[in-house]
């Protein structure tokens, strides 16, 4: 009976044992020179996170020299938030920098023909050329010379045509650009002529322009002014000719215009909804907004001088401020 004492004694201390939740770790003690591990109850993992902290941890990942764990973080911001603005513009940075411009613009291509009246759509979307083109010079095309005395004219013209116009004396205004247009074939006096045409003349306007686009396909002006009659109706398809003429490099200032213009016109009409707390109105508006600031300052860069360019980035500049 004794010998049976020892293996039950022996068995109830090793069950005893397993009752303990402390043990002497050499590593843990205080005269080790490694420092106990804490844990950090501020931690959230990835999982957890918002767009914002997924986007600032795909940020401290590329300062970090990890690019391929700020893709992942980026693509994750987007599952919280597809149209988050520095996710899209860290990742197309990201994108760029290693040279995938081709997967990028295909990417962001789809999604902005998904939603296509989006203005942040067409600005993701655009935004990788913009970004290529940026040292490249503007294919403006060749302006056409008038004389001192025909360019005077003009402009006599066109001031006795703003007088009218502000009379509310249409005819004579349009009376006066159609006689300007006589001495020069001008693509600004066209622009004035398509803004004092009758709304009930547009079927006429629009097919007298689209055949002087086809005339000249070459010509990213004349794509301009079929836009601008386009505009009247449906700023969207209009932006989306003219997008067509950019990505082909059409040689045109106007051309560049017309994208700053209407995309402008696209955020100031969204601009009450944007201003009153709607978020995704206040995205597609900042991205009209974007894109009208990147395409007037093409306008500038070869146009220094231009008052209406520069008037037009005042007002983004203001519009901005007051979204905050």
């Amino acid at each position: 009976m004794r010998y049976l004492l020892l293996p039950i004694v022996l068995l109830l201390a090793a069950c005893g044992s397993q009752d303990r939740y402390y043990y002497d770790d050499p590593w843990d003690s205080p005269e080790s020179d490694t420092p106990r591990r804490t844990y950090d109850e501020s931690y959230v993992p990835p999982s957890r996170m918002n767009a914002d902290q997924l986007v600032a941890r795909a940020q401290k990942a590329e300062r970090d020299g990890r690019e391929d764990q700020a893709r992942v973080d980026y693509q994750q911001a987007f599952r919280r938030d597809r149209w988050h603005p520095a996710a899209n513009t860290g990742y197309q940075d990201l994108m760029l920098r290693n040279g995938l411009f081709d997967e990028v613009w295909q990417e962001y291509l789809d999604l902005w023909q998904q939603n296509p009246a989006r203005g942040d759509a067409l600005w993701f979307h655009l935004r990788p050329m913009l970004i290529q083109r940026a040292d490249e010079p503007l294919p403006i095309g060749k302006a056409i010379a008038v004389s001192e005395d025909k360019a005077a004219r003009i402009h006599e013209l066109e001031v006795a045509s703003a007088e009218k116009a502000a009379a509310d004396d249409r005819a004579g205004a349009l009376a006066d650009i159609e006689a300007a247009l006589k001495i020069a074939d001008q693509t600004r006096l066209h622009r004035l002529r398509i803004s004092l045409m009758p709304p009930d003349d547009y079927d006429t306007l629009l097919q007298e322009y689209a055949e002087r686009a086809e005339e000249n396909p070459a010509s990213g002006d004349n794509l301009y002014l079929h836009a601008r009659v386009v505009a009247n109706r449906d700023p969207n398809a209009a932006l989306a000719m003219l997008r067509d003429g950019w990505i082909l490099d059409l040689p045109g200032w106007w051309l560049r215009f017309g994208l700053g213009e209407i995309s402008r016109e696209l955020a100031d009409a969204g601009f009450e909804q944007a201003k009153g707390g709607d978020v995704p109105a206040e995205r597609s508006c900042l991205g009209y907004y974007g894109l009208a600031e990147a395409f007037f300052n093409d306008c500038k860069s070869a146009r220094p001088d231009e008052p209406e360019t520069l008037a037009a980035l005042d007002w983004i500049a203001s519009q901005r401020k007051r979204l905050g």
